[in-house]
């Protein structure tokens, strides 16, 4: 089998252009909250808790399913055993660096509410646990859901106080910080979208669906550009939208708490 041209996917940078649209709205809200809780706006409940589901179990499907492809290009080429690992594990290492960054500055602005697994975190372990079982092809759709049934079970779980505990998703003792997301359920998204990505795009190329597809709108590039740097824009959007939300809520004469800031 030939390999498979490395180009862009115009349909998958737009999916990942709009989960970043999802995730900017609903931290929005969120930073409504967070600069004036006597607003009301409570972003863990309601149709807000269920944009952040939304917005999380999007990213990480989208993580499974880029992973489907890249490593199905990489097979097509044939690279098999520590070139794919080695890959993969470059991949994952960014952005657990990223993750550690996050970590470090909300530890600095909001102390002991700072971020100690978030979905960077956890997209970090979903890229190496999608690795490992990339071979089972569609029997992840069952480990996904049994991955999803168990955090949910969870969530009922008493807390404890032993270290780490909280990554699989039990409750921890205190707090578990802002944006907890845990492997069980989290990891069910990410291998929906592994065993999805690998049906849709066999080898990393469109399967014959994609002949349904239209060749990439001229608006495609420009709209998806948001989607091919997920990563920095994810980095970077938190420390701009606070300041634009916080001017926003001045302008609107409604008073600014930092109480919540360390």
């Amino acid at each position: 089998m030939s390999a498979p041209p490395a180009v862009r996917l115009w349909e998958v940078d737009l999916a990942r252009t709009a989960a970043i649209g999802m995730m900017v709205v609903y931290h929005a809200a969120y930073d409504v909250d967070l600069l004036a809780p006597q607003v009301g706006l409570d972003p863990l409940s309601g149709g807000w808790r269920a944009l952040q589901v939304a917005t999380g179990s999007s990213f990480l499907a989208i993580v499974g399913a880029s992973l489907a492809i890249s490593n199905g290009r990489r097979r097509a080429r044939g690279e098999r055993g520590a070139a794919l690992v080695r890959h993969h594990a470059r991949r994952a290492a960014q952005v657990a660096a990223a993750a550690l960054l996050v970590s470090a500055a909300t530890f600095v602005a909001l102390g002991d509410d700072y971020v100690r697994f978030g979905i960077l975190h956890c997209i970090a372990v979903a890229m190496i646990v999608c690795a490992a079982l990339a071979p089972l092809g569609r029997w992840n759709l069952p480990l996904a859901a049994a991955a999803v049934a168990a955090g949910l079970a969870l969530r009922g779980a008493p807390e404890s106080g032993v270290p780490g505990l909280m990554v699989l998703g039990i409750p921890p003792e205190g707090t578990a910080g802002v944006d907890w997301y845990p492997l069980l359920p989290w990891l069910g998204p990410a291998l929906a979208g592994l065993a999805i990505g690998q049906v849709l795009y066999p080898a990393g190329r469109r399967g014959g669906w994609g002949r349904l597809l239209p060749a990439a709108p001229p608006w495609a590039t420009a709209a998806g550009w948001p989607g091919r740097h997920a990563l920095p824009i994810y980095l970077v959007h938190q420390p701009v939208l606070i300041p634009l939300v916080g001017a926003g809520l001045a302008i609107a004469g409604v008073g600014i708490s930092l109480d919540r800031f360390r």
